[in-house]
Protein backbone atom coordinates (compact mmCIF):
# COMPACT_ATOMS: atom_id res chain seq x y z
CA UNK A 1 0.00 0.00 0.00
CA UNK A 2 1.30 3.54 -1.13
CA UNK A 3 3.08 5.00 2.26
CA UNK A 4 1.25 8.31 2.12
CA UNK A 5 -2.06 6.33 2.37
CA UNK A 6 -1.24 4.19 5.51
CA UNK A 7 -1.41 5.64 8.64
CA UNK A 8 -1.43 4.61 12.37
CA UNK A 9 -2.85 6.89 14.83
CA UNK A 10 -3.98 7.17 18.23
CA UNK A 11 -6.26 9.00 21.12
CA UNK A 12 -4.65 9.40 23.95
CA UNK A 13 -5.73 11.92 26.39
CA UNK A 14 -6.74 14.90 24.44
CA UNK A 15 -5.00 18.65 24.61
CA UNK A 16 -7.53 21.31 24.76
CA UNK A 17 -7.49 24.52 22.54
CA UNK A 18 -7.69 27.37 23.21
CA UNK A 19 -10.63 29.53 21.74
CA UNK A 20 -7.97 31.93 19.97
CA UNK A 21 -6.79 28.64 18.06
CA UNK A 22 -10.53 27.82 16.50
CA UNK A 23 -10.10 31.28 14.38
CA UNK A 24 -6.86 29.66 12.18
CA UNK A 25 -9.20 26.66 11.41
CA UNK A 26 -12.48 26.73 9.25
CA UNK A 27 -13.73 23.65 10.20
CA UNK A 28 -12.71 21.38 13.53
CA UNK A 29 -14.14 18.35 14.19
CA UNK A 30 -14.65 17.43 18.58
CA UNK A 31 -15.41 14.49 20.50
CA UNK A 32 -18.71 15.62 22.56
CA UNK A 33 -19.44 13.57 25.68
CA UNK A 34 -22.66 13.39 26.94
CA UNK A 35 -23.11 13.30 30.54
CA UNK A 36 -26.03 10.82 30.52
CA UNK A 37 -29.05 9.14 28.97
CA UNK A 38 -31.01 9.73 30.55
CA UNK A 39 -35.33 10.58 29.13
CA UNK A 40 -34.24 7.93 26.19
CA UNK A 41 -37.17 6.45 24.64
CA UNK A 42 -35.45 3.11 24.85
CA UNK A 43 -35.07 0.42 27.68
CA UNK A 44 -32.56 -2.24 27.97
CA UNK A 45 -35.87 -4.43 28.44
CA UNK A 46 -36.81 -4.21 24.69
CA UNK A 47 -33.19 -4.65 23.45
CA UNK A 48 -35.34 -5.40 19.66
CA UNK A 49 -35.45 -1.65 19.21
CA UNK A 50 -31.90 -1.20 19.06
CA UNK A 51 -30.26 -4.51 18.43
CA UNK A 52 -30.77 -6.77 15.50
CA UNK A 53 -32.03 -10.28 16.96
CA UNK A 54 -28.63 -11.90 16.31
CA UNK A 55 -27.37 -9.55 18.23
CA UNK A 56 -29.66 -10.25 20.81
CA UNK A 57 -28.92 -13.54 20.47
CA UNK A 58 -24.92 -13.66 20.58
CA UNK A 59 -25.27 -12.11 24.08
CA UNK A 60 -28.18 -15.23 24.94
CA UNK A 61 -26.13 -17.51 23.88
CA UNK A 62 -23.12 -16.44 25.97
CA UNK A 63 -24.89 -15.34 28.58
CA UNK A 64 -24.11 -11.62 28.45
CA UNK A 65 -26.97 -8.99 29.19
CA UNK A 66 -27.90 -5.89 27.32
CA UNK A 67 -27.13 -2.76 29.62
CA UNK A 68 -26.59 0.74 29.63
CA UNK A 69 -24.28 0.70 27.50
CA UNK A 70 -26.04 -0.29 24.68
CA UNK A 71 -28.53 1.91 24.82
CA UNK A 72 -28.58 4.81 21.35
CA UNK A 73 -27.11 8.66 22.49
CA UNK A 74 -30.06 10.39 23.65
CA UNK A 75 -32.01 12.25 20.31
CA UNK A 76 -32.90 15.09 22.39
CA UNK A 77 -29.02 16.00 23.32
CA UNK A 78 -28.16 15.44 19.66
CA UNK A 79 -31.02 17.91 18.71
CA UNK A 80 -29.68 20.15 21.20
CA UNK A 81 -26.17 20.15 19.72
CA UNK A 82 -27.22 20.33 16.25
CA UNK A 83 -29.25 23.70 17.60
CA UNK A 84 -25.97 25.25 18.03
CA UNK A 85 -25.22 25.52 14.55
CA UNK A 86 -22.34 22.82 14.87
CA UNK A 87 -22.82 19.52 12.70
CA UNK A 88 -22.91 15.90 14.50
CA UNK A 89 -21.83 13.63 12.10
CA UNK A 90 -21.16 10.30 13.84
CA UNK A 91 -22.44 8.83 17.45
CA UNK A 92 -21.58 6.50 20.25
CA UNK A 93 -23.22 4.74 22.62
CA UNK A 94 -20.88 2.78 24.15
CA UNK A 95 -19.23 5.96 25.04
CA UNK A 96 -22.19 8.07 25.56
CA UNK A 97 -20.58 11.17 22.82
CA UNK A 98 -20.88 12.32 19.12
CA UNK A 99 -17.86 13.20 16.53
CA UNK A 100 -19.65 17.12 15.98
CA UNK A 101 -18.29 19.61 13.50
CA UNK A 102 -17.77 22.59 14.63
CA UNK A 103 -16.93 26.10 12.82
CA UNK A 104 -16.91 28.74 15.13
CA UNK A 105 -15.94 29.44 18.89
CA UNK A 106 -19.41 30.15 19.92
CA UNK A 107 -20.34 27.03 18.30
CA UNK A 108 -18.08 25.40 20.84
CA UNK A 109 -19.13 27.93 23.37
CA UNK A 110 -23.02 26.86 23.11
CA UNK A 111 -22.19 23.50 23.21
CA UNK A 112 -19.78 23.70 26.17
CA UNK A 113 -22.84 25.51 27.69
CA UNK A 114 -25.21 22.56 27.39
CA UNK A 115 -26.37 20.89 30.34
CA UNK A 116 -26.07 17.43 28.73
CA UNK A 117 -22.68 17.82 27.59
CA UNK A 118 -20.07 16.30 29.94
CA UNK A 119 -16.95 17.79 28.21
CA UNK A 120 -15.30 18.16 24.37
CA UNK A 121 -12.20 17.89 22.92
CA UNK A 122 -10.71 18.02 19.51
CA UNK A 123 -9.43 16.02 16.87
CA UNK A 124 -5.75 16.64 16.44
CA UNK A 125 -3.38 15.88 13.19
CA UNK A 126 -1.50 11.92 13.65
CA UNK A 127 1.86 11.29 12.72
CA UNK A 128 2.58 8.63 9.80
CA UNK A 129 4.22 5.35 10.96
CA UNK A 130 5.44 2.58 9.06
CA UNK A 131 2.79 0.87 6.49
CA UNK A 132 3.04 -2.56 5.05
CA UNK A 133 5.18 -2.96 2.58
CA UNK A 134 3.81 -3.04 -1.09
CA UNK A 135 2.28 -6.27 -2.77
CA UNK A 136 4.89 -7.25 -5.25
CA UNK A 137 4.21 -10.13 -7.89
CA UNK A 138 5.20 -13.53 -7.75
CA UNK A 139 6.26 -16.35 -9.76
CA UNK A 140 3.93 -19.52 -8.74
CA UNK A 141 6.60 -21.49 -6.80
CA UNK A 142 4.99 -21.64 -3.36
CA UNK A 143 4.10 -24.82 -1.67
CA UNK A 144 1.47 -25.98 -2.82
CA UNK A 145 -1.85 -28.12 -1.79
CA UNK A 146 -2.28 -31.77 -2.82
CA UNK A 147 -5.21 -33.25 -4.89
CA UNK A 148 -6.40 -34.54 -2.10
CA UNK A 149 -7.24 -31.11 -0.32
CA UNK A 150 -10.69 -29.83 -0.09
CA UNK A 151 -9.44 -26.85 -2.18
CA UNK A 152 -6.96 -26.30 -4.61
CA UNK A 153 -5.15 -23.56 -2.79
CA UNK A 154 -2.64 -23.00 -5.52
CA UNK A 155 0.17 -20.29 -3.72
CA UNK A 156 -1.93 -19.52 -0.78
CA UNK A 157 -1.29 -22.96 0.78
CA UNK A 158 1.33 -22.09 2.77
CA UNK A 159 -0.64 -19.56 4.98
CA UNK A 160 -3.62 -21.39 5.07
CA UNK A 161 -2.01 -24.72 6.01
CA UNK A 162 0.03 -23.25 9.22
CA UNK A 163 -2.57 -22.34 11.39
CA UNK A 164 -4.98 -25.59 10.15
CA UNK A 165 -7.58 -23.63 8.51
CA UNK A 166 -6.92 -26.61 5.58
CA UNK A 167 -8.09 -28.91 8.25
CA UNK A 168 -10.69 -26.90 9.48
CA UNK A 169 -11.81 -27.03 5.64
CA UNK A 170 -11.42 -30.10 5.11
CA UNK A 171 -13.80 -30.97 7.82
CA UNK A 172 -16.62 -28.82 6.69
CA UNK A 173 -16.26 -25.47 8.20
CA UNK A 174 -15.30 -23.18 5.88
CA UNK A 175 -16.83 -20.08 7.85
CA UNK A 176 -20.27 -20.95 7.11
CA UNK A 177 -22.90 -18.57 8.87
CA UNK A 178 -20.08 -16.53 10.51
CA UNK A 179 -21.00 -13.07 10.16
CA UNK A 180 -17.38 -11.09 10.09
CA UNK A 181 -16.90 -7.21 10.24
CA UNK A 182 -14.17 -6.15 8.27
CA UNK A 183 -13.11 -2.35 9.98
CA UNK A 184 -10.55 -0.85 7.08
CA UNK A 185 -9.72 2.21 4.88
CA UNK A 186 -11.73 1.25 2.23
CA UNK A 187 -12.64 -1.80 -0.34
CA UNK A 188 -11.25 -0.75 -3.66
CA UNK A 189 -13.62 -2.59 -6.32
CA UNK A 190 -14.52 -5.56 -4.04
CA UNK A 191 -17.93 -5.00 -5.91
CA UNK A 192 -16.08 -6.22 -9.39
CA UNK A 193 -12.95 -8.34 -8.63
CA UNK A 194 -13.55 -11.90 -9.27
CA UNK A 195 -11.64 -12.93 -6.74
CA UNK A 196 -14.90 -12.50 -4.82
CA UNK A 197 -17.24 -13.68 -7.24
CA UNK A 198 -18.83 -16.38 -4.70
CA UNK A 199 -18.77 -13.53 -2.17
CA UNK A 200 -21.13 -11.72 -4.01
CA UNK A 201 -23.27 -14.31 -6.07
CA UNK A 202 -23.78 -16.07 -3.19
CA UNK A 203 -25.24 -13.54 -1.18
CA UNK A 204 -22.80 -13.58 1.45
CA UNK A 205 -21.92 -9.74 1.27
CA UNK A 206 -24.22 -8.78 3.82
CA UNK A 207 -23.66 -4.41 3.55
CA UNK A 208 -21.05 -1.86 3.73
CA UNK A 209 -20.66 1.37 5.66
CA UNK A 210 -18.74 4.57 5.47
CA UNK A 211 -18.37 6.37 8.48
CA UNK A 212 -15.66 8.70 6.81
CA UNK A 213 -18.28 9.70 4.83
CA UNK A 214 -21.20 8.96 6.03
CA UNK A 215 -22.74 6.99 3.26
CA UNK A 216 -22.66 3.48 2.24
CA UNK A 217 -20.29 3.52 -0.82
CA UNK A 218 -16.97 2.01 -0.06
CA UNK A 219 -15.79 0.27 -3.27
CA UNK A 220 -13.66 3.80 -4.49
CA UNK A 221 -12.00 3.91 -1.45
CA UNK A 222 -8.83 2.73 -0.33
CA UNK A 223 -7.67 -0.84 -1.84
CA UNK A 224 -6.17 -2.02 1.41
CA UNK A 225 -9.67 -3.26 2.89
CA UNK A 226 -9.41 -5.35 -0.54
CA UNK A 227 -6.40 -6.56 -0.39
CA UNK A 228 -6.81 -7.83 3.32
CA UNK A 229 -10.34 -9.17 2.48
CA UNK A 230 -9.03 -11.45 -0.39
CA UNK A 231 -6.82 -13.71 2.83
CA UNK A 232 -10.29 -14.60 4.29
CA UNK A 233 -13.06 -14.47 1.32
CA UNK A 234 -10.82 -15.04 -1.56
CA UNK A 235 -12.12 -18.32 -4.31
CA UNK A 236 -9.94 -18.86 -7.14
CA UNK A 237 -9.17 -22.03 -7.25
CA UNK A 238 -5.64 -22.45 -8.01
CA UNK A 239 -4.45 -19.32 -6.98
CA UNK A 240 -6.09 -18.14 -3.74
CA UNK A 241 -8.41 -19.73 -1.13
CA UNK A 242 -9.08 -17.43 1.70
CA UNK A 243 -9.55 -19.02 5.29
CA UNK A 244 -13.23 -18.53 5.39
CA UNK A 245 -14.09 -18.88 1.90
CA UNK A 246 -17.99 -19.11 2.93
CA UNK A 247 -18.05 -17.09 5.76
CA UNK A 248 -20.86 -13.88 5.21
CA UNK A 249 -19.37 -10.15 5.69
CA UNK A 250 -19.80 -6.62 6.72
CA UNK A 251 -17.75 -3.99 5.20
CA UNK A 252 -17.22 -0.78 7.38
CA UNK A 253 -14.98 2.00 6.53
CA UNK A 254 -13.95 4.07 9.23
CA UNK A 255 -9.94 5.29 8.22
CA UNK A 256 -9.91 7.98 5.49
CA UNK A 257 -6.44 7.12 4.29
CA UNK A 258 -5.46 10.49 2.52
CA UNK A 259 -6.08 12.46 5.48
CA UNK A 260 -4.01 13.65 8.70
CA UNK A 261 -6.95 13.87 11.05
CA UNK A 262 -6.77 11.10 14.22
CA UNK A 263 -11.18 10.84 14.07
CA UNK A 264 -10.61 7.98 12.63
CA UNK A 265 -10.33 6.80 15.87
CA UNK A 266 -13.71 7.79 16.63
CA UNK A 267 -14.99 6.23 13.70
CA UNK A 268 -13.49 3.13 14.50
CA UNK A 269 -15.19 3.28 18.10
CA UNK A 270 -18.13 3.77 15.33
CA UNK A 271 -17.71 0.94 13.60
CA UNK A 272 -17.56 -1.27 16.12
CA UNK A 273 -20.71 -0.71 17.51
CA UNK A 274 -22.29 -0.89 14.01
CA UNK A 275 -20.66 -4.49 14.21
CA UNK A 276 -22.40 -4.95 17.39
CA UNK A 277 -25.75 -4.33 16.50
CA UNK A 278 -26.48 -6.19 13.01
CA UNK A 279 -24.93 -9.15 14.98
CA UNK A 280 -21.37 -9.49 14.16
CA UNK A 281 -19.20 -12.76 15.51
CA UNK A 282 -16.39 -11.11 14.70
CA UNK A 283 -14.50 -8.22 13.24
CA UNK A 284 -10.96 -7.98 12.16
CA UNK A 285 -9.13 -4.60 11.74
CA UNK A 286 -5.72 -4.16 9.96
CA UNK A 287 -5.28 -0.45 11.26
CA UNK A 288 -3.76 0.48 14.23
CA UNK A 289 -2.79 3.92 15.81
CA UNK A 290 0.04 5.21 18.09
CA UNK A 291 1.60 9.02 17.93
CA UNK A 292 0.88 12.77 16.41
CA UNK A 293 2.50 15.19 14.67
CA UNK A 294 2.18 17.43 17.36
CA UNK A 295 5.06 16.58 19.53
CA UNK A 296 2.92 17.22 22.77
CA UNK A 297 0.45 15.31 21.95
CA UNK A 298 2.40 11.75 21.28
CA UNK A 299 1.20 9.19 22.40
CA UNK A 300 3.43 7.33 24.88
CA UNK A 301 4.01 3.77 26.35
CA UNK A 302 2.72 4.14 29.29
CA UNK A 303 -0.52 4.92 27.96
CA UNK A 304 -0.45 1.58 26.25
CA UNK A 305 -2.35 0.27 29.02
CA UNK A 306 -5.69 -1.02 27.04
CA UNK A 307 -7.63 1.54 28.71
CA UNK A 308 -6.22 5.04 27.43
CA UNK A 309 -7.38 4.83 24.23
CA UNK A 310 -10.55 5.43 23.25
CA UNK A 311 -10.88 2.44 20.74
CA UNK A 312 -9.16 0.59 22.91
CA UNK A 313 -11.97 1.08 25.42
CA UNK A 314 -14.38 0.25 22.67
CA UNK A 315 -12.12 -2.72 22.02
CA UNK A 316 -12.21 -3.97 24.82
CA UNK A 317 -16.07 -3.57 25.18
CA UNK A 318 -17.04 -5.25 21.96
CA UNK A 319 -15.11 -8.15 22.81
CA UNK A 320 -17.29 -8.11 26.88
CA UNK A 321 -20.42 -8.17 24.40
CA UNK A 322 -19.31 -11.74 22.71
CA UNK A 323 -17.43 -9.99 19.96
CA UNK A 324 -14.18 -12.12 18.92
CA UNK A 325 -11.97 -8.77 18.61
CA UNK A 326 -8.87 -9.75 15.98
CA UNK A 327 -6.33 -6.44 15.39
CA UNK A 328 -3.23 -5.81 13.76
CA UNK A 329 -0.30 -5.63 16.69
CA UNK A 330 1.64 -3.48 14.26
CA UNK A 331 4.83 -2.99 11.48
CA UNK A 332 6.93 -0.88 14.24
CA UNK A 333 9.07 -3.98 15.02
CA UNK A 334 11.87 -2.22 13.06
CA UNK A 335 11.22 1.48 13.86
CA UNK A 336 11.84 3.44 16.32
CA UNK A 337 8.53 2.73 18.06
CA UNK A 338 8.74 -0.74 18.53
CA UNK A 339 6.08 -1.42 20.29
CA UNK A 340 2.11 -2.34 19.05
CA UNK A 341 -0.35 -0.06 18.39
CA UNK A 342 -3.90 0.26 19.88
CA UNK A 343 -6.59 -1.00 20.12
CA UNK A 344 -4.13 -4.06 20.04
CA UNK A 345 -2.95 -3.06 23.61
CA UNK A 346 -6.76 -4.09 24.86
CA UNK A 347 -8.28 -6.62 27.13
CA UNK A 348 -9.77 -9.32 26.43
CA UNK A 349 -9.21 -9.34 22.23
CA UNK A 350 -6.87 -11.43 19.56
CA UNK A 351 -3.76 -9.07 18.59
CA UNK A 352 -2.03 -10.64 15.65
CA UNK A 353 1.81 -10.56 15.22
CA UNK A 354 3.45 -11.73 12.07
CA UNK A 355 6.02 -14.65 10.94
CA UNK A 356 7.08 -16.03 8.02
CA UNK A 357 6.08 -19.27 6.10
CA UNK A 358 8.51 -21.24 8.44
CA UNK A 359 7.01 -19.70 11.56
CA UNK A 360 10.21 -17.38 12.32
CA UNK A 361 8.73 -14.02 14.09
CA UNK A 362 8.82 -10.98 11.57
CA UNK A 363 11.40 -8.19 12.50
CA UNK A 364 8.94 -5.37 11.03
CA UNK A 365 6.20 -6.92 13.61
CA UNK A 366 4.88 -5.01 16.38
CA UNK A 367 6.03 -6.56 20.00
CA UNK A 368 4.76 -5.82 23.47
CA UNK A 369 4.06 -6.41 26.73
CA UNK A 370 1.34 -3.76 27.24
CA UNK A 371 2.25 -0.68 29.96
CA UNK A 372 0.26 -3.01 32.22
CA UNK A 373 2.59 -5.78 31.89
CA UNK A 374 0.57 -7.61 29.86
CA UNK A 375 1.95 -10.44 26.86
CA UNK A 376 1.34 -8.72 22.94
CA UNK A 377 0.57 -9.62 20.81
CA UNK A 378 -1.23 -12.85 21.79
CA UNK A 379 -0.93 -14.95 18.55
CA UNK A 380 0.75 -15.08 15.06
CA UNK A 381 0.28 -16.42 11.42
CA UNK A 382 1.77 -15.53 8.24
CA UNK A 383 2.17 -11.97 7.50
CA UNK A 384 5.41 -12.37 5.73
CA UNK A 385 4.98 -13.67 2.50
CA UNK A 386 1.54 -13.17 2.30
CA UNK A 387 -0.21 -14.47 -1.22
CA UNK A 388 -2.84 -11.60 -1.76
CA UNK A 389 -5.10 -10.18 -4.54
CA UNK A 390 -5.09 -7.09 -5.44
CA UNK A 391 -8.15 -4.66 -7.26
CA UNK A 392 -7.60 -5.53 -10.74
CA UNK A 393 -7.57 -9.53 -10.43
CA UNK A 394 -3.66 -9.71 -9.89
CA UNK A 395 -1.79 -11.97 -6.98
CA UNK A 396 1.28 -11.06 -5.60
CA UNK A 397 2.96 -11.48 -2.20
CA UNK A 398 3.22 -8.52 0.56
CA UNK A 399 4.48 -8.03 4.38
CA UNK A 400 2.82 -6.50 7.09
CA UNK A 401 0.47 -7.78 10.28
CA UNK A 402 -2.15 -6.17 8.34
CA UNK A 403 -2.28 -9.66 6.32
CA UNK A 404 -1.44 -11.84 8.99
CA UNK A 405 -4.27 -10.50 11.31
CA UNK A 406 -7.35 -11.79 8.34
CA UNK A 407 -5.35 -14.47 7.72
CA UNK A 408 -6.11 -15.80 10.97
CA UNK A 409 -9.71 -14.24 11.47
CA UNK A 410 -10.90 -16.12 8.45
CA UNK A 411 -9.34 -19.41 10.69
CA UNK A 412 -10.96 -18.52 13.64
CA UNK A 413 -14.25 -17.89 11.98
CA UNK A 414 -14.06 -22.04 10.94
CA UNK A 415 -13.17 -23.14 14.51
CA UNK A 416 -16.67 -20.54 15.91
CA UNK A 417 -18.59 -22.79 13.26
CA UNK A 418 -16.99 -26.19 14.65
CA UNK A 419 -17.76 -24.83 18.21
CA UNK A 420 -21.71 -23.14 18.06
CA UNK A 421 -21.83 -23.19 21.69
CA UNK A 422 -18.39 -21.86 22.90
CA UNK A 423 -18.14 -18.24 23.65
CA UNK A 424 -15.57 -15.93 22.46
CA UNK A 425 -13.14 -16.11 25.42
CA UNK A 426 -13.30 -19.72 25.26
CA UNK A 427 -12.09 -19.75 21.52
CA UNK A 428 -9.07 -17.41 22.59
CA UNK A 429 -8.22 -19.73 25.61
CA UNK A 430 -8.34 -22.68 23.51
CA UNK A 431 -6.43 -21.03 20.81
CA UNK A 432 -3.60 -19.64 23.36
CA UNK A 433 -3.83 -23.38 24.64
CA UNK A 434 -3.04 -25.14 22.07
CA UNK A 435 -0.88 -22.62 20.19
CA UNK A 436 2.68 -23.22 19.68
CA UNK A 437 4.04 -21.46 22.42
CA UNK A 438 1.81 -22.43 24.66
CA UNK A 439 3.93 -22.90 27.61
CA UNK A 440 6.24 -20.58 26.80
CA UNK A 441 4.37 -16.80 25.47
CA UNK A 442 6.57 -13.95 24.95
CA UNK A 443 6.37 -10.76 23.41
CA UNK A 444 7.34 -11.85 20.19
CA UNK A 445 4.93 -14.14 18.75
CA UNK A 446 2.94 -14.35 22.27
CA UNK A 447 1.15 -17.30 22.75
CA UNK A 448 2.65 -18.39 18.89
CA UNK A 449 1.36 -19.93 16.06
CA UNK A 450 -2.40 -21.47 16.55
CA UNK A 451 -3.81 -24.61 14.77
CA UNK A 452 -7.53 -24.76 14.55
CA UNK A 453 -7.64 -28.56 14.12
CA UNK A 454 -5.70 -28.52 17.58
CA UNK A 455 -7.87 -25.68 19.14
CA UNK A 456 -11.34 -27.58 18.22
CA UNK A 457 -9.47 -30.68 19.93
CA UNK A 458 -8.95 -28.65 23.31
CA UNK A 459 -12.60 -27.20 22.81
CA UNK A 460 -13.88 -31.17 22.69
CA UNK A 461 -12.22 -33.70 24.41
CA UNK A 462 -13.82 -37.21 24.76
CA UNK A 463 -14.32 -37.46 28.50
CA UNK A 464 -13.91 -41.13 29.86
CA UNK A 465 -17.13 -41.11 31.83
CA UNK A 466 -19.07 -40.65 28.55
CA UNK A 467 -17.65 -43.96 27.54
CA UNK A 468 -19.58 -46.50 29.06
CA UNK A 469 -17.43 -49.66 28.40
CA UNK A 470 -14.19 -47.87 29.03
CA UNK A 471 -13.04 -47.80 32.94
CA UNK A 472 -10.31 -46.80 34.99
CA UNK A 473 -8.45 -44.95 32.42
CA UNK A 474 -5.55 -42.73 33.77
CA UNK A 475 -2.66 -40.86 32.21
CA UNK A 476 0.33 -40.09 34.18
CA UNK A 477 2.51 -38.11 34.88
CA UNK A 478 1.29 -35.19 33.89
CA UNK A 479 3.32 -32.71 33.25
CA UNK A 480 6.03 -35.38 31.49
CA UNK A 481 9.49 -35.36 30.89
CA UNK A 482 10.44 -38.62 28.44
CA UNK A 483 7.47 -40.97 29.12
CA UNK A 484 3.86 -41.15 30.04
CA UNK A 485 1.82 -44.17 31.33
CA UNK A 486 -2.02 -45.06 31.00
CA UNK A 487 -4.05 -47.63 32.45
CA UNK A 488 -6.98 -49.07 30.35
CA UNK A 489 -9.01 -51.87 31.45
CA UNK A 490 -9.29 -53.14 27.21
CA UNK A 491 -6.14 -53.20 25.01
CA UNK A 492 -6.41 -50.14 22.54
CA UNK A 493 -6.06 -50.30 19.06
CA UNK A 494 -4.09 -47.44 18.22
CA UNK A 495 -2.46 -44.93 19.84
CA UNK A 496 -1.39 -41.67 18.69
CA UNK A 497 0.05 -38.22 19.17
CA UNK A 498 0.27 -35.15 17.57
CA UNK A 499 1.83 -31.93 18.28
CA UNK A 500 -0.31 -28.61 18.00
CA UNK A 501 0.12 -28.11 14.55
CA UNK A 502 -1.34 -31.70 13.90
CA UNK A 503 1.89 -33.54 12.67
CA UNK A 504 1.81 -37.02 13.81
CA UNK A 505 5.10 -37.59 16.35
CA UNK A 506 6.50 -40.70 16.20
CA UNK A 507 6.57 -42.65 19.21
CA UNK A 508 7.44 -45.97 21.29
CA UNK A 509 4.45 -47.96 22.82
CA UNK A 510 5.16 -50.80 24.61
CA UNK A 511 2.44 -52.96 26.87
CA UNK A 512 3.11 -53.98 30.40
CA UNK A 513 1.19 -55.72 33.59
CA UNK A 514 -2.07 -55.14 34.65
CA UNK A 515 -3.41 -52.88 31.53
CA UNK A 516 -0.63 -50.93 31.81
CA UNK A 517 0.69 -49.05 29.42
CA UNK A 518 3.95 -46.79 28.30
CA UNK A 519 4.40 -44.23 25.80
CA UNK A 520 8.49 -43.47 25.28
CA UNK A 521 9.27 -40.06 23.51
CA UNK A 522 12.71 -39.01 22.86
CA UNK A 523 14.23 -35.37 22.00
CA UNK A 524 10.66 -33.84 22.18
CA UNK A 525 9.86 -30.29 22.52
CA UNK A 526 8.63 -28.85 25.41
CA UNK A 527 4.83 -27.95 24.83
CA UNK A 528 1.47 -29.02 24.47
CA UNK A 529 0.23 -32.56 22.81
CA UNK A 530 -2.58 -34.15 21.88
CA UNK A 531 -3.10 -38.29 22.47
CA UNK A 532 -5.84 -39.71 20.88
CA UNK A 533 -6.14 -43.68 22.06
CA UNK A 534 -8.77 -46.02 19.71
CA UNK A 535 -10.85 -49.20 21.63
CA UNK A 536 -13.30 -51.06 20.32
CA UNK A 537 -15.63 -49.04 22.27
CA UNK A 538 -14.83 -45.49 21.27
CA UNK A 539 -12.13 -42.86 21.40
CA UNK A 540 -10.45 -41.56 24.12
CA UNK A 541 -8.78 -37.80 23.09
CA UNK A 542 -6.82 -35.96 25.77
CA UNK A 543 -3.64 -33.99 26.24
CA UNK A 544 -0.80 -33.92 28.15
CA UNK A 545 2.40 -31.16 28.47
CA UNK A 546 6.13 -32.14 27.86
CA UNK A 547 8.04 -30.43 30.18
Amino acid sequence: MDSNKIKTIILASFVCFTLNSLHSQTFTKYWVKFKNKNGSPYSISNPSAFLSAKSIARRTNQGIAVDLTDIPVNQTYINQVNATGAQVLQRSKWMNAAVVNVSSPSQLSAINSLTCVLSTSPVAKLYKTTPDEPIKPVANSLKTSSSAAAYNYGPSFTQVNQIGADCMHNKGYRGQNILIAMIDAGFYEVNINPVFDSLRNEGRLMGTRDFVQGNSSVYEDNLHGANCLSLMAGNTPGQLIGTAPKASYWLLRSEDAATEKIIEENYWVVAAEFADSVGADMTTTSLGYTTFDISSQDHVYSDLDGKTSVASIAATMAARKGIFVLNAAGNEGNGSWNYIGVPADADSICAVGSVNGSGVHSGFSSVGPTADGRIKPDLSSMGEGSYVCNPGFSFGSGNGTSYATPILAGAVACLMQANPTKTNMQILQALKSSASKSTNPDNDYGWGIPNMCAADAFLNPVSVNELEKITDFNLYPNPAQHFINFSLNQKPESVQIKDVLGKEIEVSFTEGQSNQYKIQFNNLPKGVYFISIKTTDGLINTKFIKE
